[in-house]
């Protein structure tokens, strides 16, 4: 991830912060993650196991296997 656009001007692969559980009244550590502008965007207001399932995620080899370990944690809390 970079910290400012490429030269290109591409956002992509800025590094942004993502709520996990997208609730305004949840603001904690616990509850963001750094992840590139393009996940970011692409999960939207998408519930993680939902984002799991969008043809973004599978082009990408995105799954519950691949990402961070806090937001493993959040899914096994959401279950």
């Amino acid at each position: 991830m970079l910290d400012s656009p490429a030269s290109d001007g591409s956002r992509r692969s800025v590094a942004t912060w993502e709520h996990i559980v997208n609730d305004a009244n949840i603001v904690t550590r616990a509850n963001i993650v750094m992840c590139c502008a393009s996940c970011n965007g692409s999960k939207g207001t998408k519930s993680l196991s939902r984002w799991f399932e969008s043809s973004y995620c599978k082009r990408r080899g995105i799954s519950r296997n691949t990402v961070a370990h806090m937001v493993k944690q959040a899914l096994d809390n959401d279950a």
